[in-house]
């Protein structure tokens, strides 16, 4: 193996390369010195000829390798470690939108349908229900719909009867409302 960090075999090699004479390994082994290592006074004319005719073997010598594998190795690593944080950040921030969402639709939802019957508005709708015909009314069920209640009155024949219960706005009468 040839000491190309010893003065003397590298000035032999110098003078080599400049009569034409160098093999491949030789002239490998001035660019990778000169790569990795300042050219001394004598050196630098060569060193400059060596790095003009051997640029591509600079850019892509095993230590430029080994470099660009460290750069992209860091930029791989960091960009996908902050693209997780971003990630997360912006599911958290979704998240807080739509429980806002969700909660306001809560809040309006109620704001626009309030409950305008007391429960014993409703009790009282069902006995007259039931006084109009006693005998034959097995169960009733209410189901407030908006600013109405639906009163479903189940007879002892299998058969419906529809009632809406609605109130006035103005002086807060119940309305009774036979459908079919």
């Amino acid at each position: 193996m040839i000491d190309i960090n010893n003065k003397e075999i590298r000035t032999a090699i110098i003078a080599k390369y400049l009569e034409a004479e160098t093999s491949v390994a030789e002239e490998r082994l001035l660019v990778e010195y000169f790569q990795l290592n300042s050219a001394d006074e004598d050196e630098k004319a060569v060193a400059a000829m060596i790095h003009l005719e051997h640029h591509d073997a600079l850019l892509f010598s095993d230590n430029g390798v080994e470099e660009y594998h460290r750069i992209v190795a860091w930029k791989s690593v960091k960009p996908h470690k902050y693209t997780r944080y971003i990630a997360i950040g912006l599911c958290s921030i979704a998240a807080g939108i739509a429980l806002l969402l969700i909660l306001n639709l809560f809040a309006l939802s109620k704001e626009e349908h309030p409950m305008p019957f007391a429960t014993i508005e409703i009790a009282e709708n069902i006995q007259q229900i039931l006084n109009l015909n006693m005998d034959e009314v097995t169960s009733i069920t209410a189901s407030p719909v908006q600013e109405c209640v639906l009163l479903t009155a189940t007879l002892s024949d299998g058969s419906t009867k529809l009632f809406v219960m609605s109130k006035d706005t103005v002086n807060g009468e119940t309305t009774l409302l036979a459908i079919n």
